[in-house]
């Protein structure tokens, strides 16, 4: 019965946060119940509250990256990823189930409330479309890591709604597709603040997803056309553009660039962004996302992604330079560091932003499902933008050269390539070696490292054990036939 409790106090209104922006210096917690919606006020407080497990999910898709075929991981043995021990214990990894299902009972509230109230139909239906995008993106992130998984479009609020059996991936993803659609045609071009999500977040989602369904498991290979239309949609908005230095695109704090299309953000002391200690080179943090040397090599001649980003040695706080281990810079701010030796407490208070889509993938999308499609003669003008921003003199034509003359196999791999150089520490590999089946090169990259060679067991993670107890449902079966 207590198990039973602490999972329903995971799924409640509890977890929510209101406040009158969600730059608010003291968000404040409310609990909601059946007949908190009243009015607008009272569903905008709710739907801010639901961006707080959205943060926590953008935060676990980078940490994903430790198990990357470019990200080296100097003590894997120490993290609880089953794709290095390949086991279950109380120590499993739960965020990733119960932030997006957490998430997902608070819209289902929010959904059911508007039903109770009579709203404006303009202002009914944007505050419908909010929440299902919301809803939508946290269903995206449970069926790309467990695959079929309960599918709950109503409120828990009982034992019996918490036994619900897994749904297929297809019919998970059919919902994800009705709700971004509906978001897409009800949301306004522009949100009522700029961390919130509007009508072109809604566009980007929908490319994500349809590349996605188009490879493994579903292989609707039809939605390579709707991935490309959905991303030339945002493309060709006149809302976004490319930043001329792509290491500008990074290290902000609450605030966008002209290519950022919807990020997380931070406030310290309420949020704490804790990829810096994640990434830092040096001092007391707990580094797991760190560059191979193998990734580090494969760039092409001048390329300033691997320039600003992946760097050996800072300037610190003291206007000291610091030799340091080689390093991630997109989520670090070295200004913390004292010293090569120790950090201060100050490495906690990081708030940069967290991307979480950006134009930049956008044209790769494009460039991917038009490859797909029809071959690279009309590809190759998506991936070449990216290219040639890429390059650190423009006018060197050896630098980050365009492509050219590749065959349709050739061109898959290329592009594929380029969205590790581009989105790296973006929480995209892990997805991306699912929907391409490309798994095989973390085996390269790791070889005996490995608890379990490289399997089909990899295309899940193993269920939290606290969903098994309370929900009888069956823990992924090709990770018990893969175990050791």
């Amino acid at each position: 019965m207590r198990k039973l409790i602490l999972y329903l106090s995971l799924l409640a209104l509890i977890s929510l946060l209101g406040c009158e922006d969600l730059l608010d210096e003291n968000p404040k917690t409310f609990i909601s119940s059946v007949n908190f919606y009243k009015s607008v006020s009272d569903f905008e407080a709710a739907l801010k509250g639901l961006y707080v497990p959205v943060r926590n999910m953008a935060l676990s898709s980078v940490q994903l990256e430790v198990i990357a075929s470019y990200s080296d991981r100097p003590e894997q043995a120490g993290e609880p990823l089953e794709i290095w021990r390949n086991n279950l214990s109380t120590n499993t990894p739960g965020g990733d189930w119960t932030n997006p299902y957490s998430l997902i009972n608070n819209a289902n509230l929010i959904l059911e409330g508007l039903n109770k109230v009579h709203l404006d139909a303009v202002i009914e239906n944007k505050i419908e479309a909010e929440a299902k995008l919301l809803r939508a993106f946290a269903y995206f992130s449970l069926v790309q890591q467990f695959g079929d998984i309960p599918l709950r479009d109503r409120p828990v609020r009982s034992i019996t709604e918490i036994q619900c059996p897994k749904s297929s991936q297809s019919d998970v993803y059919d919902l994800i597709l009705s709700d971004l659609n509906f978001a897409e045609s009800n949301l306004p071009e522009v949100g009522p603040d700029v961390a919130r999500v509007n009508k072109f977040v809604a566009k980007a989602l929908l490319a994500r997803v349809y590349l996605t369904t188009a490879g493994f498991p579903l292989h609707r290979t039809e939605n390579y056309a709707l991935a490309k239309t959905k991303a030339l949609e945002v493309i060709n908005s006149g809302k976004y553009a490319l930043v001329s230095d792509y290491g500008d695109v990074f290290h902000k704090t609450r605030t966008y660039t002209s290519e950022s299309i919807w990020e997380a953000f931070w406030q310290v002391p309420f949020t704490i962004n804790n990829l810096h200690l994640r990434s830092a080179p040096t001092g007391s943090s707990s580094a797991t996302l760190l560059p191979t040397n193998a990734f580090e090599a494969s760039f092409p001649v001048g390329d300033r992604r691997k320039e600003w980003g992946i760097r050996n040695g800072y300037i610190n706080a003291k206007g000291h330079t610091i030799v340091a281990r080689t390093y991630f810079n997109k989520h670090i701010n070295p200004q913390f560091f004292e010293d090569e030796l120790t950090a201060g407490a100050a490495e906690q208070a990081y708030e940069y932003n967290t991307p979480i889509i950006r134009l930049a993938e956008m044209y790769l999308i494009a460039a991917e499902a038009e490859n797909e499609m029809n071959g690279p003669e009309n590809a190759y003008q998506y991936i070449n933008i990216i290219r040639e921003r890429a390059r650190i003199n423009k006018s060197d034509p050896t630098h980050v050269p365009d492509l050219s003359g590749l065959s349709k196999e050739q061109f898959r791999s290329a592009v594929l390539m380029e969205r590790e150089w581009e989105l790296y520490m973006e929480g995209h590999a892990w997805f991306d070696m699912k929907r391409t089946q490309t798994f095989d090169k973390i085996q390269s990259a790791r070889g005996s490292d490995l608890a379990v060679p490289i399997g089909p067991y990899n295309n899940t993670f193993l269920i939290p054990l606290s969903e098994l107890l309370n929900n009888k449902i069956e823990q992924n079966p090709l990770y018990i036939s893969g175990a050791k």
